[in-house]
């Protein structure tokens, strides 16, 4: 049987990959660049589980959060690319920010939270524009006893 979060991770993916013009759009465990990636790329990574309302003691609302990270390399150049970065956010903001998710049907609603769109890393990341959001999707469940 499969996860309802795996199928909200795929879900996910498949509708960011629908957006013209965006990067490769990988499944991972957490947002890590690995040797192998090629940049631009955007990360699908699984977040938080949290229940929220509950009914009947039968019938309960999990919360599941996705990151969805966006990498582009950045090499210190501060005035390039702004615009572009900028419309590829809002299209994955305005993408995901629907209330059903296809591909997921317990899912109802969702929320967002964003990061800045350039996020400041430390270290030898800051080679890198990396802009992050979180994406709750809400989904109403049976309680399994």
């Amino acid at each position: 049987m499969p996860s309802i979060f795996g199928d909200i991770l795929t879900a996910t993916k498949t509708r960011l990959e629908a957006i013209a013009g965006i990067p490769t759009v990988k499944i991972r465990k957490k947002p890590v660049l690995v040797q192998e990636d090629t940049i631009p790329l955007v990360l699908v990574t699984p977040g938080r589980e949290r229940i929220g309302m509950e009914a009947f003691d039968t019938v309960v609302e999990y919360i599941y959060e996705v990151q969805v990270t966006v990498i582009r390399a950045g090499n210190r150049i501060y005035e390039s690319d702004v615009q572009s970065f900028l419309e590829l956010r809002q299209s994955i903001r305005n993408t995901l920010y629907q209330p059903l998710l296809a591909g997921a049907a317990t899912v109802i609603d969702i929320n967002m939270e964003t990061s800045p769109p350039f996020d400041i890393v430390s270290g030898d990341a800051n080679n890198y524009d990396i802009s992050g959001i979180i994406v709750k999707y809400k989904s109403i469940e049976q309680r399994v006893s």
